[in-house]
């Protein structure tokens, strides 16, 4: 059990971790010392038969919520209900109680450990049983939890749909759906939970289905269109169930990237009961056998036959050298399409080409050193770089937003008039696809300087266009000699360049993967 221990301690840190971040502060406290609360990564444990060599685990974290340290905290795992057929990975003492060692948990932090379980061979399908863990603490509270523990489980998947591209908006999409149980045990009902981007909606409304929209989660922010349909048809083990009619999917007139996305889950008892709402109701029909493709969660991807017209916005600022003039450059859409969901690294963004009579002092909130080498943003902002890119957070643009950045720039000794540029791009620099109008794509930023001879600078402009080439319009580094810059990243591959994970619009990258996950609460 050492062995294990080792190889999963990353996995019990990490979970333990995510507690002490995410978990808000409770306000029940007891009045004489801390309180702390167990929380489980599985509240429902499905033992598999044959037993596997890679058991299932009670994965638990405990949080102190304080008031102050909780001070030699044990926690405790009783077995009584299900040691007759269950084997832990642990050795445990004759009353059939596990107890991890005693340690103190200061206020705000989080500890955890877990143990497995198998179930013993012949142990009948469907046997379950309940595991409580509970808790000491010499000066505090330790609030138990239970995990529901079952032999077999059920496992509801989805069937695929391909992708699609070229539906026009304002035609209708039909997705048929199957559900398929792989699992070893039937579930009693089925809710399935379907979610879309804003610019799909449900054509119609059954009356077993709940229609709402939803915000809690990171994928559900940019699919919050939530269709949640109850059916108490009985899901046999190895078998599949259809909708005894395809989901209709209305594209609207701003749809441009978006996606259906869909899970089954096992209910029983009064969960299980569809609700009674307007309109004819869903059903399942049975479809044969399990779908040897199916899927836990399943996600079609839909790109519509539209545009988006991201714009650029530049300006014009005037001083004299030695001063700081500010700039406010704009990236917007005016449509006719919504930016949402895009599916990897191709979302807006705006490149700033800092005049060269001018040195970029104040950096606004979303934006950092451009770099060509890596492609985006450095994430650093560092004074006097000649590019600077902006990434939006939320990187989603509904039509007409508009989304400005101001810059604080000093204007250099002995300069003159001079340009630079804002482009609308991806973050490599390269033109947007969904755009086909490329003429706003840049537009000027120019430092007029006072007492000069007004004659004009170099251009940004000649050195970077917003027409797509082969190897994408990546603007040209400018050369800037100022012996007072330091830490500037020209095109040298300076130090500082950091991945494109480090950079401002690293969120953005991890939405595709953010998306494809639903939160999955197995029942057995």
């Amino acid at each position: 059990m050492t062995t294990r221990r080792r190889r999963v301690g990353a996995a019990v840190a990490a979970f333990a971790a995510a507690i002490a971040v995410w978990l808000p502060v409770t306000s029940a406290q007891a009045a004489d010392g801390p309180v702390l609360r167990i929380h489980l990564q599985d509240d429902d444990l499905a033992l598999p038969l044959p037993p596997s060599s890679d058991p299932p685990l009670i994965n638990w974290g405990v949080h102190n919520d304080g008031p102050g340290t909780a001070e030699d905290v044990t926690i405790k795992a009783d077995l009584s209900e299900v040691i007759d057929w269950v084997t832990p990975d642990a050795s445990v003492p004759a009353d059939h109680v596990y107890t991890w060692s005693a340690r103190d948990v200061p206020e705000g932090a989080a500890d955890g450990s877990l143990i497995g379980l198998n179930a013993k061979p012949g142990t009948p399908l469907g046997t379950t049983g309940t595991v409580t863990l509970s808790g000491t603490s010499a000066n505090g509270t330790v609030v138990p939890v239970t995990v529901q523990v079952t032999v077999g489980s059920t496992e509801l998947k989805v069937n695929p749909l391909p992708n699609r591209e070229g539906d026009k908006p304002g035609s209708t999409i039909e997705a048929p759906v199957t559900i398929s149980n792989t699992g070893s045990l039937p579930a009693e009902g089925v809710q399935l939970r379907m979610l879309t981007t804003l610019g799909l909606s449900y054509e119609n409304r059954f009356s077993n289905c709940v229609y709402s929209t939803v915000t809690s989660g990171p994928r559900e922010s940019y699919a919050p269109h939530q269709a949640l349909c109850t059916f108490d048809t009985v899901i046999e083990p190895g078998k599949s169930y259809r909708l005894d009619r395809p989901v209709g999917l209305d594209v609207g007139e701003d749809a441009l990237f978006e996606y259906f996305g869909r899970e089954a889950l096992p209910v029983s008892g009064a969960d299980a009961t569809p609700p009674s709402g307007n309109g004819s109701a869903l059903s399942l029909v049975p479809a044969g056998d399990a779908a040897a493709d199916a899927t836990e969660v399943g996600r079609q991807e839909i790109d519509v036959a539209n545009t988006a017209d991201m714009v650029a916005g530049g300006d014009t600022a005037e001083g004299a050298p030695g001063d700081m003039v500010y700039v406010d450059v704009s990236l917007s859409n005016e449509g006719p399409g919504r930016v949402g969901y895009i599916n990897g690294d191709f979302y807006p963004s705006l490149v700033l080409t800092v005049p060269t009579g001018a040195k970029a002092v104040e950096i606004p909130d979303q934006c950092s050193v451009w770099s060509k080498e890596a492609s985006s943003g450095t994430g650093e902002k560092t004074p006097g770089a000649p590019e600077y890119i902006c990434v939006p957070r939320p990187s989603e643009f509904t039509v007409g937003d508009i989304r400005t950045y101001r810059f604080g720039l000093q204007v250099r000794d002995s300069a003159v008039t001079t340009t630079g540029q804002a482009q609308a791009s991806t973050p490599s620099g390269s033109a947007l696809s969904f755009d086909d109008r490329h003429g706003n794509d840049t537009a000027a930023v120019t430092v007029k300087v006072e007492g000069g001879d007004g004659a004009a600078g170099p251009s940004a402009s000649a050195s970077a266009s917003a027409t797509p080439t082969a190897d994408g319009n990546t603007p040209r580094t400018q050369t800037v000699s100022d012996a007072g810059d330091t830490g500037s990243l020209a095109s040298t591959g300076g130090s500082g360049v950091l991945p494109v994970a480090a950079a401002t619009g690293a969120g953005a990258l991890l939405l595709g993967g953010a998306l494809v996950l639903f939160v999955r609460h197995r029942r057995a």
